[in-house]
């Protein structure tokens, strides 16, 4: 029962991920537009997911303990498939509904500092806005290898780090847009909500693991456990108006900062 308890967890994160991406999906088909959507963010899940199946090529996914090995590897198809879908559904054929100039997360730092060429493929905003959250995450994880201290190959420790600081910063363009749109439709909060329910899933994972293994405890438990508890502190505003709207029985999720009296 621990096994599939543990299975379980794993299990669990992959399935909420299909289920996001499923939303987006839905979201865009019955609404036939993509806007409020942050393209930078699904690209960001997209690539993320995409890292993940390539982690059974580098022999560090996770071993199931009662489930056979190729339900995770189907499930982790899954994601990339549907996240995959998301991206085609999205340029070929909501692309004109797009908001592409509030998905601008990180374009600032450009217009502040006057850094946008003329020419070229960076004198495009969207771009330009995008690769500022790639350069980030870039910086980001070669200052968390120097701080990271794991065993194994120099190649699989820069993967994992890129992984796990891609985990933190993939959903903050969607929140962004969120915060300027102040009105979120169900659906995109769906997609939300079910990447935090993945990250809950990790985290309980990762939580429970010395209470069934106590001699066999990893060493980057505990960073693991702060990553997770961190990607979740991120997006625990947003949650906030989520619950907040689901209690009142609210159509869209109204982000606001004003008490009620």
């Amino acid at each position: 029962m621990t096994g599939l308890m543990f299975d379980g967890f794993i299990v669990g994160s992959d399935v909420t991920m299909v289920l996001a991406f499923c939303a987006v999906i839905l979201r865009m088909k019955s609404s036939k537009s993509a806007a409020g959507l942050s393209f930078q963010s699904v690209m960001a899940l997209v690539s993320l997911r995409f890292l993940h199946f390539s982690s059974h090529y580098f022999n560090i996914h996770y071993r199931p303990k009662v489930l056979p090995m190729f339900i995770f590897k189907s499930l982790d198809l899954a994601v990339v498939v549907s996240g995959a879908a998301c991206v085609f559904m999205l340029l070929t054929t909501y692309y004109n509904s797009y908001e592409v100039e509030k998905d601008n997360f990180g374009i600032q730092i450009f217009d502040r500092f006057n850094l946008l060429p003329e020419k070229g493929p960076f004198s495009c905003r969207p771009i330009a806005a995008a690769s500022f959250l790639y350069i980030v995450v870039g910086l980001v994880a070669f200052a968390w290898y120097l701080i990271r201290a794991s065993a194994g190959s120099f190649g699989v420790n820069c993967y994992v780090c890129y992984y796990e600081v891609m985990s933190a910063v993939s959903l903050i363009p969607q929140l962004w847009m969120f915060h300027k749109d102040k009105r979120v439709p169900s659906l995109l909060a769906d997609f939300v909500v079910l990447v935090a329910a993945g990250r809950l899933c990790t985290m309980g994972f990762w939580t429970v693991y010395p209470w069934v293994y106590k001699w066999g405890v990893p060493s980057n438990r505990g960073i693991q456990l702060m990553l997770e508890m961190f990607n979740l502190l991120v997006l625990s505003d947003f949650l906030f108006y989520w619950a907040r709207a689901k209690i009142r029985g609210d159509r869209e999720i109204v982000i606001d900062f004003e008490c009620d009296v």
